[in-house]
């Protein structure tokens, strides 16, 4: 196992945090706070990443944002998201105001599925994973349209990423709702009774990016709904109405690999049977489309 690397440990908690927090700005004492640090660590840290440009320091209020640097460093990094998510943006406006929801561009990331865009009326619900650069655990439940289309070994190590207990009668079921999505093109989550305990955890990851505790809290609740049967919804027929979490399609690379997910949230209230398809026809017309015009492709069936 490699030696931890404190400082570069450091460095990736403080752009991570200020990532999540565009808007504001911190002085020495509060990200020292924040990010538990000492305060000559924290002044030696913010001086080296102004000088390089990845910071700018209000030179009145001495505050730190962003900095401009960082924008030719995001750039290079953007590869196919940043092109299929440029292209989504007016795709998602538009969806959010024919629909009335909330629609949020993500994509996976190591073992964490990452927040990049958010359109969303004021007035509507808020759905998880409501803040550009928040980050959500990638397990099970979460996360299934990134792996619905890869392969077994992929979908395997999803499975059991949080829990290794999950028995034979579970892991089917995922399966299961897999093929599913594969075959629909989109993922249906339904409101959980765990939901709002997930929430209130998600947004205080959120605000605490990096804190190990406030993480394995995310992680039992997601143990937990890991083991129901009716959080994911593979069959639409059946039951007289539902209360969506969410609606989800992927937007495919050139290597027919998921790059973005665009996920609807925030329903104001319960569909019937009959009205979830149209949310879902409506969504992958808009994810197909922008696989098409960023070049992308979706993957053969062939894989098992």
């Amino acid at each position: 196992m490699p030696r931890p690397a404190p400082g570069v440990e450091r460095t990736v908690a403080l752009i991570t945090f200020l990532s999540a927090h565009p808007d504001q700005l911190f002085g020495l004492s509060d990200l020292a706070r924040r990010l538990d640090l000492n305060k000559a660590t924290a002044h030696a840290m913010l001086a080296a990443l102004t000088d390089a440009g990845w910071l700018a320091r209000d030179v009145v209020d001495k505050t730190y944002r962003l900095g401009p640097a960082l924008i030719a460093v995001g750039d290079a990094a953007g590869g196919p998201e940043r092109r299929a998510l440029e292209l989504a943006r007016p795709h998602m406006r538009r969806l959010r105001d024919e629909l009335g929801v909330q629609v949020v561009a993500s994509t996976a990331h190591g073992d964490d599925i990452v927040i990049l865009a958010v359109e969303s009326h004021a007035d509507a619900p808020a759905g998880l994973g409501s803040r550009p650069g928040s980050r959500v655990p990638l397990s099970p439940p979460l996360g299934t349209v990134f792996v619905a289309w890869s392969e077994t070994a992929t979908v395997e190590s999803w499975l059991r990423r949080l829990n290794t207990r999950l028995d034979d009668h579970r892991l089917g079921a995922y399966r299961d709702v897999i093929k599913t999505i594969r075959r629909r093109g989109y993922t249906v989550a339904l409101e959980d009774d765990r939901r709002d305990g997930l929430s209130t955890a998600l947004h205080t990851l959120a605000d605490n990016d990096g804190d190990a505790e406030v993480r394995a809290a995310v992680e039992r609740v997601l143990q937990a709904m890991s083991t129901r049967d009716d959080y994911l919804l593979a069959d639409l027929d059946g039951i007289e109405s539902h209360q969506l979490s969410m609606i989800s399609a992927p937007i495919f690379d050139t290597a027919g690999r998921v790059c973005l997910a665009l996920t609807l949230s925030g329903f104001p209230r319960n569909l019937r049977s009959q009205e979830v398809e149209p949310y879902g026809q409506r969504l992958t017309d808009v994810t197909s489309k922008i696989t098409k015009r960023s070049g992308g492709r979706a993957p053969d069936e062939s894989f098992s």
